[in-house]
């Protein structure tokens, strides 16, 4: 249920929990929810098929905000071309700090939960970016890091569009660089954004025979 009772997609979020999401216009479900000062809980039985899914969670509607703040988007820039677009890395941070301009805490101070990030992983930057993901959840702000999608055009990096080795080197470098805490992933990590409009692909050159096989992988 959203804000206002009616049926449609809703994430339920639970602190050092699972996310568990699933679309209840298509179930029908039936809800109990004891309100406290703090939070809603909201206990959920939804039929979905043959099959009852039982969750207890912290409702949290979702709130985010995309950040991609670059201080120079000419291919000229300062003599030195086109900066970095993964701003969650060390030299943004008079950006993002509290120390600095607090793009964070303004995002956070607007209302927001999330920030939705578009080049985190497989920029080739060897920067540490733990940081940004202290201070987002210093903030309880939820991150949704990007996959650069760049990638899946450039040859020999997706064959045939699949990414799965290439995504999978990304975020074994991004664990070196902050991404990871003790055996898990950095607490602030809500969810991985594996490509950026996707819908484009089929346009693409490398899209031959054209058609939506080109966007599922």
């Amino acid at each position: 249920l959203d804000l206002d009772g009616r049926l449609g997609r809703v994430s339920l979020l639970s602190t050092g929990a699972d996310v568990f999401a699933h679309d209840i216009a298509r179930a029908a479900a039936t809800t109990t929810t004891t309100t406290t000062t703090a939070s809603t809980t909201t206990s959920t039985l939804a039929m979905l098929g043959d099959s009852a899914v039982e969750t207890s969670a912290v409702l949290s509607p979702l709130r985010g905000m995309t950040y991609s703040a670059l201080p120079c988007t000419s291919r000229e820039c300062g003599d030195h071309g086109l900066p970095s677009q993964n701003l969650e890395q060390d030299g943004y941070a008079a950006q993002w700090k509290d120390t600095g301009r607090d793009d964070l805490g303004l995002i956070a101070g607007l209302g927001a939960n999330a920030v939705r990030l578009y080049h985190s992983l497989g920029s080739g930057s060897i920067h540490h970016q733990g940081a940004f993901l202290d201070r987002a959840t210093a903030l309880g702000l939820k991150v949704m890091p990007g996959f650069n999608t760049d990638l899946a055009f450039q040859s020999g990096n997706c064959p045939g569009f699949d990414c799965f080795d290439t995504w999978r080197t990304a975020t074994l470098e991004g664990f070196k660089h902050g991404f990871r805490r003790g055996d898990d992933w950095h607490p602030a990590v809500v969810l991985l954004v594996l490509f950026n409009e996707p819908d484009h692909f089929e346009n693409l050159p490398s899209c031959m025979p054209k058609g939506a096989w080109c966007r599922v992988k």
